[in-house]
C-alpha cells in the first residue's frame, strides 16, 4: 500500500475510531497500557481498554468496543483490529501474530511501533485469560 494511503489510512481511524465506546454488558474487558510510547497528548504513554461481547457458546466475538488514548498508531491499531474481531473466533484471534497486526496496519513495524499498534490484541488476550 502507498505511504500516504497508509498515512491516510492511521490518521482517520485514529481520528474516527471504530467501535469506539462502551459495552453495557460485556463478557470479558482488560485494560492494558504501553509506558514506553509517550507524547504531548498522552504523558502517561498509550492505554486501550476493551470490553467484548461473545457468541453464546463463547467461541465467537459478536461485538466489541474500546476506550483510550495515546500514539496515532495505538489508536489506529485498535481502531483497525476492532473491526477484524467482529465475527471472528476467539481461538483465531488469539492466533494473531506480528505479520497479521502488519498487515492490518499496513506497513512493518520495528519492535517498538509494533507494541503500540498490538495493545488491542494484548487487552483481549488478557480478557481471555482473566476469564479463564
Amino acid at each position: 500500500m502507498d505511504d500516504k494511503l497508509v498515512e491516510e489510512m492511521l490518521r482517520d481511524h485514529s481520528r474516527n475510531p471504530r467501535h469506539y465506546g462502551e459495552l453495557n454488558s460485556p463478557d470479558v474487558e482488560a485494560e492494558v497500557t504501553n509506558p514506553q510510547c509517550v507524547g504531548p497528548t498522552h504523558p502517561d504513554g498509550d492505554r486501550v481498554s476493551l470490553q467484548v461481547t461473545l457468541s453464546d457458546d463463547g467461541n465467537t466475538v459478536k461485538n466489541v468496543r474500546f476506550t483510550g488514548d495515546g500514539c496515532t498508531l495505538s489508536q489506529a491499531g485498535a481502531s483497525l483490529l476492532s473491526e477484524q474481531m467482529v465475527g471472528t473466533a476467539v481461538s483465531e484471534i488469539l492466533g494473531w501474530d506480528n505479520e497479521y497486526i502488519e498487515a492490518c496496519v499496513g506497513m512493518e513495524l520495528i519492535p517498538s511501533r509494533l507494541q503500540c499498534a498490538e495493545l488491542l490484541i494484548s487487552a483481549f488476550r488478557q480478557a481471555v485469560e482473566n476469564q479463564q
